[in-house]
């Protein structure tokens, strides 16, 4: 019985000691169980290291390294005449007009800068279709369907599962998004709508309007206007 009794109080004041002295402010160190690497032994940006010979914490690249990122080479991007392409044209990046508008038709100039400073055309060829097939393949069409019609297999997962907010994923070949000038649809890729995130950062500005034109494709093969169609086409048909 004096066992239980003393297992009880102990019990008791620890609960106290840990729950009734959470939110009061103390200046004393606090007691660290677990430091959760808050106290590593780590090098700071820009810190002094004099086991180099250099004195510097940060070490420069092993040799033949690749390296990550959008490749802004100091030497280029602190040059005086350095002009970011995103700013010679900007929207082609965010598709809308210096208004605010989202673009009715495809950006005419990309961000490819040509040796002379100009940017080069962009173009919506077969290339640019290929590449957002396959975009649109990795980050479309399990919601949307490799059809744009909105039956992507998380649809047929919301139907086991119940989920509410994947059963709302949208059919890219109603009205409403048939009428959705080139940018705004652009714009949703880039930021998301709804329940669906953004994918601005996982797609480059040229692979977004990529999608934007392969995602017209789709639309065009299940709605195309008779007179829009090859005569070898219609020939077919009739």
């Amino acid at each position: 019985m004096n066992r239980y009794l003393l297992f009880l109080a102990v019990v008791v004041v620890g609960c106290l000691g840990f729950f009734g002295l959470q939110g009061r402010v103390s200046k004393d160190t606090p007691v660290q169980v677990f430091d959760d690497m808050d106290l590593q032994a780590r090098y700071r940006p820009q810190g002094e290291n004099r086991f180099f010979a250099d004195g510097r914490d940060a070490r420069p690249p092993v040799a033949g390294t690749v390296a990550r990122g959008d490749d802004l080479a100091p030497e280029k991007v602190f040059s005086a005449d350095y002009r970011r392409a995103e700013s010679l044209n900007p929207s082609f990046v965010t598709g809308k007009d210096a208004k605010g508008a989202h673009l009715a038709a495809f950006p005419s100039k990309s961000l490819e800068v040509l040796p002379g400073g100009a940017l080069a055309p962009f173009k919506v060829d077969a290339a640019l279709l290929e590449t957002g097939r396959q975009k649109y393949g990795v980050y479309c069409a399990v919601c949307h369907g490799a059809a744009g019609d909105g039956n992507g297999i998380m649809k047929a997962r919301s139907a086991v599962e119940g989920d509410v907010a994947i059963a709302t994923i949208a059919n890219l070949h109603t009205p409403l998004f048939r009428g959705y000038p080139h940018g705004q649809i652009y714009d949703v890729i880039t930021n998301g709508k709804n329940t669906m995130q953004g994918y601005g950062d996982k797609l480059s500005p040229a692979e977004r309007w990529a999608v934007v034109a392969y995602l017209r494709a789709l639309q065009l093969s299940q709605a195309c206007p008779p007179g829009a169609a090859p005569a070898s086409v219609k020939s077919q048909t009739k």
